[in-house]
């Protein structure tokens, strides 16, 4: 709420009508004086407008008139106008792709994902050349792959959201670990392989993207689970062979799948 409060450039202290530094009395004054104005019963014609008013008004009041919230609020406030000046500072300077680029990583961090990839996309399509990585510590560079894959899996571009998570993935796995998010992005990029991507695709095509998934540092069951995808698959192209090296490596993994070994029986005996 915080976030929106910063957009609109409104905060509990506007909604009272009181400077950041008025008194509990003046606070009090302020407060009883706007009920009086927006209370329901002195707006019978707009009723439901007068009862968001009295939920921001009741929601101000318990804010700032108890001490200890108070300080809280005005350190949350601060906070939200420093980052709000920064990001008008850093979008000054459109033609600094170092600014561009933590502004990039700032919208993302802040959950504003279309402004992030609309600002992404139009620098790349300005300068092809363009790299995040030339003007972003590792620590951060890594931290806006994750959340551009983030977006671009919001936005359902199931492709793009992987080609970011995979080099995220790769940076995390071949350098020192330095975020929380390799077991989280390896979760990713399993479920957009195997799951997501493979939909509609040929069969020669899914089975490519499935061993890529096969490649991730996934559990047992899960690569069984997989393996046993790609055996259907090579099945339909009429590939026995390759259908039963499959399951014999579904197998391996989890020997008590008895599905595995159902299916195992029927491709070999065909």
């Amino acid at each position: 709420m915080l976030e929106v409060q910063a957009k609109q450039q409104k905060n509990h202290y506007d909604t009272l009508n009181v400077p950041r530094n008025a008194s509990r009395r003046e606070i009090q004054a302020s407060f009883r004086r706007l009920v009086k104005i927006y209370h329901p019963d002195k707006n019978p014609g707009r009723v439901e407008w007068a009862e968001t008013r009295m939920r921001e008004l009741l929601q101000a009041y318990e804010t700032v008139s108890d001490d200890q919230r108070r300080v809280s609020y005005d350190r949350e406030v601060r906070s939200a106008e420093a980052r709000a000046s920064f990001a008008a500072r850093m979008a000054k300077k459109k033609d600094d792709p170092a600014a561009q680029s933590r502004l990039v990583l700032h919208y993302l961090l802040q959950g504003r994902f279309e402004e992030a990839l609309e600002l992404h996309e139009r620098l790349r399509s300005r300068r092809p050349t363009f790299d995040l990585a030339s003007h972003l510590d590792e620590c951060d560079y890594r931290d806006t792959l994750f959340l551009l894959g983030e977006a671009y899996e919001n936005r359902r571009q199931w492709r793009t959201a992987v080609r970011f998570y995979q080099e995220a993935y790769e940076r995390e796995k071949s350098g020192p670990r330095m975020r929380y998010y390799f077991d989280e992005v390896r979760d990713r990029l399993r479920v957009l392989l195997s799951q997501r991507l493979v939909r509609g695709l040929a069969p020669e095509d899914a089975i490519k993207t499935y061993q890529r998934a096969l490649e991730l540092d996934i559990g047992k069951r899960e690569s069984a689970l997989i393996y046993k995808k790609i055996a259907s698959l090579e099945d339909r192209l009429g590939r026995r062979q390759e259908a039963v090296k499959a399951l014999d490596k579904a197998k391996n993994l989890c020997p008590g799948m008895r599905a595995i070994e159902t299916m195992r029986k029927r491709i070999a005996g065909a």
